[in-house]
Parts: structure tokens; C-alpha cells; sequence
């Protein structure tokens, strides 16, 4: 009554002051006298209606909920409605509401926030799912018309709120109990029972398996050893969360094992989650196997679906004895090539040495076996230069270079194709004859990419632990039952290949790495000639200074700079940029940015103990954990660096996790 006395004092000051306001514009003009009165019926007829928005909207900022006669009229909340219930106004904000509703959000502020997450949400479609104290529930929003007497028609929103905590306890638990596969390889066991003495590898195999059953034991899952180096193991989805939790400590765990002299054994594990099949899920575990051994070893991947997860791959490739793998490799190779009419080989786009010294070596495997063999290339790229000149100088290579769309018609049904360097589809320099090839053969050593592998080659030789192709070529020519006479220009293509990978015999080196150069040296390689094919001019070597010199700090070890696009080699000088920054003490990482036409290209160096094989992958490269990159398309530098900071962030986040 109190509100309604207010209301009617102060509709009668408006009406005295309209009067006055009416009687003086009617002595001053008649025509501006009945203006005043027209306004004056338009203000009081209009008043209230600007009041009650007034009043509404200074009841929504005082926090009381907005309630009008029409609503009350026409719309009504059954009282014992047992479900959570209100009206909202078309903006989302509280016109009435159930007890149930009040019980569910009994404060303001919390209810205003939920409010507008479920408008936010609305528009997205589909179940609008929310969790309010500790409960979830799933909100349903429909529109209402209101009907006033006057015909009028306005919309408001009903919500309701069903508690679905029940459910989602279930499918949770339902979830947790799904069973997933893990596939268990030691990727060492050989090399590490050829140390032992033979009384003591019994003793090596008990105690890794006591260490695998302890860690099923601890996950409530199974082992089962299915060879001397293989197991299966069975747990569950939601142990396999706390797994994930733990970061996998088995493969630190396995590599404290000290049996006679102390060489760690390495595992590497996949694991397969199959949304309610076991079928999918074994056959994810054994995809994710493949991958990690492709990594080059020591670490988990975990395949659910189209997604991986990886976990460990910190030690870098395990090296092993492939001798008899090689051999087996070269007479399968020596077979294909002499069942082909012809042989085309390519490496991947922007050929460097490697690529195109293993393509050479195929080459020398060819002429022996009296096969005609072309090199596919499209454009010679500064990285090689000095090397193609010194094969024109030779004059036995200008007919067997050809662009990838001549290849394509000088191709013929059993014309043999091989792949050097690359195992990515996407990355080959001619993805026509790719695509038109019967056969193909694989030789890569690159850590084996998520997508686009070439999965339809015949012969597959791809060896992460190996330095480089041509390393890798280096042995089939070593091991094939026929002698292969190299000319000098290609045994030095071949060195020059395993140099550039291995950054002088510093980088990813084994024992086979020297052998290989050693057979290179005796068939005519001369360290000298190799030398000349790295030297850079005057520009190249100010640009790579430049380069290294505005190099800027991230997070206080990793060094991100720009190599200057103004010398013609600007993307081998920014490789070569990475290299020289990782002299500087105290750096743990670097990466060198340089744009080409619309392109950047990206080069990443580390010591191994910042993995940026991962971190190029989340920029669509790859490489090794010591050596990667990554091309840029659409992008400025200053872009580029941004996606690289923003990289290095998600792999640090997620190897602290």
C-alpha cells in the first residue's frame, strides 16, 4: 500500500505539472497550446510503462527477482512439481522459479553464473550439461509464448533441470572398468643378455619379469609373456588414468636393472583403447607399438581412435645390432630390383645431401645389376648445389635426373620405385609417381610420423636409430651378395650425407655409423672433397652471424631466432644458425625461423634433454628428438615465433603433468 500511495502522489504532481505547461503554451499559441496537450496525453499515458522498466531493471540489479501481473495471469509453476523448474526472460534472466529450483541455487551470484552459462551453451545445440555442488544435471530450455489480454503476445524460457548425477556415476564406472591392451617389447633384451654370461641371463629374465608382474599387481591387471622380449598386458581404462598419473615410472624402473655389467634395459609399450572392443583395442595396441619402436624405442604410446598420446622417448634411438636385419633387407632389395623393368628413386622436397646421396647409392646398386635408373628432382636446391655441379662436371648423372612429371609418363607396369629419406607421403618429391607406382620401397631413419606413413610400400627399411639414409644405403651396398664398385662422386655423396646428419660424427653415432664410413673411405670417399661441398660464401656466413647474434631467450635456456631471408641458402643457413646456438652454454634448445617465398621453415636443435621432435610435430613436422623442423604456410615471422613459444609451452605442461 505503501508503494501504490507513492505511485499515486507522485501521478498527481506529473498531472498538476502538464496543466500548467498546457495553460501557458495556449496563451503564448493555440496551435503550440494542443501540441502541449498531445504531449502531455503521450507522457501519462507512457509514464507507467517506462516505471515498470525501470523498476525491473533496477529490481534485477538489487537482486529480487522480477515477477509481472501477466506472468502471475497467465502462467503459473505447479507447486508440487518435483523437478527443478523457472522462467526466464528471453536475455536469460530469472522471472519465477520452484522451491526445487531455490534449492539447487540457493544464492544470486551463483545462480546468475549458471544462468549465463546455459545461454552461452544454448546456442551450441545438444544437451547442455552442467555440474552445480558436486551434482550434474542436464538443462532443457524451451521457448513459451504468453498471451495478454489485449491480444498481446510475448516469449519467455522455460528451464528445467534434471539431476543426472546417477547416470554419469555409471557411464564413469562403466568407463573406468572398460579393459584396455598393452603390447610390451624390450628393445635391448638381446644386447644386454650378449653381455651376460650364459648362467646369468636366466637371472636377467626372472628379475624383469618380477618387475612387469609387480607393476600389474600394483594396476590390478595381468602379464603374460608371450617371448623372451614380448609381453601383453590387460588393465583397466581407470588404471590406466592413474598410469598416466605415475608418467609410466616402469620404463625408470626396468632401466635400473643391474644384472652383471650395468647396460639399462629399455622397453617400449602400446597401448590400445577400443571403446568397448577388444578387437579395436588390440589392434590400436599393436599400431602404437609400430610407432613407438619407429620413435626409435623407450616410451609408451597410448592410440585411442585417431588419437596418440606419448609418454618417455627421453633416451633417444636404441641402437641395435642389425646386421642380420640388413642382410635380410639387401637380398630382398637385390630381388625386387631385378624382377623391375626400370628404377625411379626420390628423397622428399628440398633434397639435401642425404636425400640425394642415398639416391645416388641406389643408383650405383642399379648400374651393377645392368638396370636403368633415374633420380626424380624437381629444382636443385641451394643445400646441393656444389654437389649437382660436381655430378655435371662427371657427366654420368645428366640423363638420369628427370622432373616428377616426366617420370610419371616414362613409367611402365613393373617399373620399380624407391623412396629415400622420407616415410611421408606428403613430403616426397613427386607425389604423382607416388601415387602411380606398383611398387615401392622404403629406406628412412626419420622418427616415424603420426601421419601419412607410406603403408603400401613392398620393402619397408626404416630404422630410427640409424645416423642417416645414406647410412642405411651404405649397407645394402655392403651386403648385397654382388660386389658394388662406387665411382668417387658418389661414395663422396654418400659420406657427405651421413656428415651433414650426424653434424661431423657428433650427433646420433654408432658403431655402424664408422663402419659405414670406413667402407665409404675404401671405395674412394676423400674427407677433403666432402669438406667443400658445406663451404658458404660471405653473405651466407654474415647472415648465419646475424642470425645467432639477435637470438633471443625463452624460459632461460631455449634460444628462438630469425636467419635473415636475403641470402639465397637462407633456409640451410638457419639450420645451421640452430647447430651454432647450441654452442652456447647454458642453452638446452634452439630454433631458427627464415621465410622463403610464402613459407617459413623452421629448424630445431636440442641435446636431448627437450625432446623438439614433439614440439615441431604440434607445428605439422617432425624429425628426431634431436634434430626436427617445420615448414610455416600463410604465416609471418613474428607469427611463427608466437606458434613456436606457444609449442614449447604445451610440451613443457604437458611433460611436467
Amino acid at each position: 500500500m505503501e508503494q501504490f500511495g507513492k505511485k499515486t502522489e507522485s501521478g498527481l504532481v506529473r498531472t498538476a505539472i502538464s496543466a500548467i505547461v498546457v495553460c501557458v503554451c495556449f496563451i503564448f499559441d493555440v496551435r503550440l497550446g494542443f501540441g502541449a496537450v498531445i504531449g502531455a496525453f503521450a507522457a501519462f499515458f507512457g509514464w507507467p510503462f517506462s516505471g515498470e522498466s525501470a523498476q525491473g531493471d533496477s529490481g534485477e540489479q538489487d537482486g529480487s527477482f522480477v515477477d509481472t501481473d501477466v506472468l502471475r495471469e497467465n502462467f503459473s509453476i505447479p507447486k508440487n512439481l518435483p523437478i527443478p523448474y523457472a522462467v526466464l526472460d528471453v536475455r536469460g534472466h530469472l522471472l519465477m522459479c520452484n522451491e526445487k529450483f531455490a534449492e539447487v541455487l540457493p544464492e544470486r551470484e551463483q545462480m546468475n553464473r549458471t544462468l549465463e552459462q546455459i545461454m552461452k551453451k544454448k546456442g551450441k545445440g545438444g544437451r547442455i550439461e552442467l555440474e552445480i555442488g558436486g551434482k550434474f544435471y542436464e538443462a532443457e530450455l524451451e521457448n513459451c509464448d504468453v498471451t495478454e489480454e489485449n491480444g498481446a503476445v510475448g516469449t519467455v524460457l522455460t528451464l528445467t533441470l534434471a539431476d543426472v548425477t546417477a547416470q554419469y556415476a555409471l557411464e564413469r564406472k562403466l568407463a573406468d572398468s572398460e579393459t584396455v591392451v598393452g603390447m610390451i617389447f624390450l628393445d635391448n633384451y638381446e644386447e644386454v643378455a650378449d653381455g651376460l654370461d650364459e648362467d646369468r641371463v636366466p637371472i636377467l629374465s626372472a628379475v624383469v619379469d618380477r618387475k612387469l608382474n609387480q607393476f600389474a599387481q600394483e594396476l590390478d591387471g595381468v602379464v603374460k609373456k608371450l617371448e623372451k622380449d614380448r609381453y601383453i598386458l590387460l588393465l583397466s581404462n581407470g588404471m590406466l588414468e592413474k598410469l598416466k598419473e605415475r608418467k609410466f615410472d616402469i620404463l625408470n624402473v626396468l632401466r635400473e636393472i643391474s644384472v652383471g655389467e650395468h647396460i639399462p634395459v629399455t622397453m617400449s609399450m602400446g597401448i590400445g583403447v577400443g571403446g568397448g572392443s577388444l578387437e579395436t583395442a588390440m589392434r590400436n595396441a599393436k599400431a602404437a607399438l609400430d610407432l613407438a619402436l619407429g620413435r626409435g624405442g623407450d616410451q609408451v604410446l597410448i592410440k585411442e581412435g585417431e588419437k596418440y598420446l606419448f609418454y618417455g622417448g627421453k633416451a633417444g634411438e636404441m641402437g641395435r645390432n642389425a646386421r642380420i636385419r640388413a642382410r635380410v633387407k639387401a637380398d630382398a632389395l637385390w630381388e625386387l630390383m631385378g624382377e623391375a623393368s626400370d628404377i625411379l628413386v626420390m628423397g622428399h622436397r628440398h633434397a639435401d645431401l642425404d636425400s640425394l646421396g642415398s639416391c645416388m647409392g641406389i643408383c650405383a646398386i642399379a648400374e651393377a645389376m645392368g638396370k636403368k635408373c633415374r633420380i626424380v628432382m624437381n629444382e636443385i636446391g641451394v643445400g646441393i648445389e656444389r654437389l649437382y655441379e660436381n655430378m655435371a662436371q662427371a657427366g654420368h648423372y645428366e640423363s638420369r635426373l628427370v622432373k616428377d612429371a616426366d617420370a610419371v609418363k616414362l613409367m611402365e607396369e613393373k617399373t620399380l620405385v624407391i623412396v629415400v629419406d622420407t616415410h611421408r607421403s606428403s613430403m616426397v618429391e613427386g607425389p604423382q609417381v607416388l601415387a602411380a607406382a606398383k611398387k615401392i620401397v622404403l629406406f628412412d631413419h626419420h622418427r616415424k610420423s603420426t601421419t601419412d606413413f607410406i603403408e603400401q610400400a613392398v620393402l619397408i627399411y626404416h630404422e630410427p636409430y640409424a645416423s642417416s639414409t645414406a647410412e642405411l644405403v651404405t649397407e645394402m651396398i655392403q651386403h648385397i651378395g654382388k660386389k658394388i664398385k662406387l665411382k668417387p662422386i658418389e661414395a663422396d655423396a654418400l659420406l657427405a650425407g651421413i656428415t651433414v646428419d650426424t653434424k661431423n660424427f657428433c650427433v646420433k653415432t654408432g658403431a655402424i655409423t664408422f663402419e659405414a664410413a670406413g667402407f665409404l673411405r675404401r671405395n674412394g670417399a676423400d674427407s677433403i672433397r666432402v669438406r667443400l661441398l658445406f663451404q658458404n660464401d660471405m653473405d651466407t656466413y654474415k647472415a648465419k652471424a646475424t642470425a645467432v647474434r639477435d637470438a633471443e631467450i625463452f624460459m632461460e635456456n631455449i634460444a628462438i631466432s630469425v636467419c635473415p631471408s636475403n641470402v639465397e641458402n637462407s633456409a640451410l643457413t638457419a639450420a645451421q644458425a640452430a647447430d651454432d646456438l647450441m654452442n652456447v652454454t647454458g642453452i638446452k634448445a634452439s630454433f631458427v625461423c627464415c621465410k622463403v617465398g610464402d613459407m617459413i621453415y623452421i629448424s630445431a636443435r636440442s641435446f636431448g634433454e627437450i625432446n623438439v621432435q614433439r614440439i615441431m610435430e604440434k607445428l605439422g613436422g617432425g624429425g628426431h628428438f634431436t634434430v626436427s623442423g617445420a615448414q610455416l604456410k600463410d604465416c609471418t615471422l613474428e607469427e611463427a615465433k608466437e606458434k613456436i613459444r606457444g609449442a614449447i609451452e604445451e610440451y613443457l605442461k604437458e611433460e611436467s603433468i
